[in-house]
């Protein structure tokens, strides 16, 4: 495969609610994401392709060499964000650069499959889609997505703060440590939230896109339509 060849996955990320949103309530919500973007590009420069760029004032682009370190960029946004929600459209494919360094500057299938995936997670109320050049991936990964939307949909910010703490720390009783309470009381709440089960999901996650990359690698460009597997 030549480098004109390579795949690629472009995410874009899309602010829910944002067109709820006006005057000075919209403004600052779009200079906190703006914040974010640029400490998430700050952070994590070593595996970001190109710099994530707001293209909209309330949607914003970004290049991976690979599905795992898009999938990790879009886990941090999501905690660094919160409580704004966003919902996510992973494309695969080829990119075509032309010479520019920013998404804005650059086209091609990957860009075409993230926006089909991200309309498909706007219109189903889905935290985040794939669209590949493979079906049988992009249905078992979407099914993943749905049932980690389907036990986040009722977690307040109190769960979600544990949960990543849990992530952080690695036990029970570090976070009950960090907040005052029982292990047993994280426990209980972590468990009710099926919170184990979100992260089982998204570290399968993870290694199943670790274990792909040769074959999405050396894909052919999706053409978009009937081919998409979730219209």
């Amino acid at each position: 495969m030549t480098k004109d060849d390579a795949i690629y996955t472009v995410i874009i990320g899309d602010i829910s609610g944002s067109k709820q949103l006006t005057g000075k309530h919209r403004f600052q919500t779009q200079l906190f994401i703006k914040s974010a973007i640029l400490q998430t590009n700050e952070e994590f420069s070593s595996i970001i392709e190109t710099p994530l760029t707001i293209t909209k004032g309330d949607e914003f682009q970004g290049l991976f060499s690979d599905l795992s370190r898009a999938f990790k960029i879009a886990l941090a946004l999501e905690r660094l964000i919160f409580p704004v929600q966003v919902k996510f459209g992973f494309g695969v494919g080829q990119v075509y650069k032309m010479g520019g360094r920013l998404p804005i500057e650059m086209d091609g299938p990957a860009f075409h499959n993230s926006n089909a995936a991200l309309q498909y997670a706007k219109k189903r109320k889905i935290c985040s889609t794939l669209n590949s050049n493979h079906p049988e991936i992009d249905i078992l990964v979407n099914t993943i997505f749905k049932l980690i939307t389907a036990l986040k949909y009722r977690w307040n910010e109190r769960h979600y703060k544990l949960y990543w703490k849990y992530n952080d720390l690695g036990t029970y009783r570090k976070v009950a440590e960090l907040e005052n309470i029982t292990p047993q009381a994280v426990c209980d709440v972590l468990k009710n939230i099926r919170a184990m089960d979100v992260k089982s999901a998204e570290e399968s996650l993870f290694e199943f896109f670790a274990s792909i990359y040769d074959k999405l690698s050396h894909s052919e460009p999706l053409l978009l339509g009937d081919e998409y597997p979730l219209k």
